[in-house]
């Protein structure tokens, strides 16, 4: 007998035993497939009923406070509940300290990655790559510039590979290069924007999703609601998801 059907009934065996734990062999499908990630918000899940996929590179674009960061802040408090998340802050525009920090306590399943300095923000594709290598994280948020195609290409691969959900958030209508899934947030209702009952912030938005190299396949109006930066952990710093102008009564999402 050859080693090959060996090793194939080892492995069957070890999958068998310890199931999600062995990581699939490079190229191919998982023995079960994994669901994705849902938001919890009713109007944006219904744009993609399975959620952000794994084994795929997803783009969410859009122009500053069109709300694309606080769905993506939505997105991952719902993740971490149940696997690791990393986020790759890039530009450092965002507050890791609120982030991290849920009803008192530190968020054990996330982890915040940023360059040491300004001025690194097209490394995060690199840093990306290396959160998606160890296998350990079900979802990765690269927050910031475009990566290049290339780059693109074999993030796609890795996430592929280790079965990973990668969710590229930028500025913009986006990259140039075909992503499996990208939603586009556009602002809406500005008259509408502002506080609710209880200090909570409201940010109403229009989202219209397109696959691959296709036209806009669907659009759905959003209203996210969730609490201010500031409110969460008032001694940190106000991040772009909606921190409160010193001296004045204005909001920035």
């Amino acid at each position: 007998m050859s080693a090959a059907p060996d090793l194939k009934l080892l492995r069957a065996n070890l999958e068998q035993r310890f199931g999600s734990a062995i990581v699939p062999l490079p190229g191919q499908a998982p023995s079960r497939e994994q669901p994705g990630f849902r938001t919890g918000v009713a109007a944006l899940d219904a744009l993609v009923p399975g959620g952000v996929p794994r084994r795929a590179l997803t783009v969410w674009a859009g122009e500053a406070t069109a709300g694309r960061t606080a769905a993506l802040r939505v997105l991952v408090e719902a993740a971490c509940r149940d696997v690791l998340v990393a986020l790759v802050d890039a530009t450092r525009t965002l507050d890791p300290a609120s982030w991290c920090w849920e009803n008192g306590h530190s968020a054990p399943g996330l982890w915040v990655a940023r360059p040491p300095s300004a001025g690194q923000a097209m490394e995060g594709a690199w840093v990306a790559e290396t959160l998606l290598r160890t296998g350990a994280f079900a979802l990765v948020v690269l927050d910031g510039p475009a990566p290049e195609p290339v780059e693109a290409h074999r993030l796609r691969a890795l996430a592929r590979e280790t079965d990973a959900a990668l969710l590229l958030s930028t500025d913009g209508a986006g990259p140039t290069w075909r992503a499996d899934v990208k939603l586009e947030f556009r602002r809406t209702g500005v008259g509408r924007v502002g506080l609710r009952e209880g200090g909570r912030f409201r940010r109403p938005s229009v989202v219209g999703m397109a696959k691959g190299w296709g036209a806009r396949t669907g659009q759905r109006e959003v209203e996210l609601v969730h609490e201010p930066a500031a409110r969460l952990r008032p001694d940190s710093i106000p991040d772009r998801r909606a921190g409160a102008r010193r001296g004045g009564s204005a909001w920035d999402a």
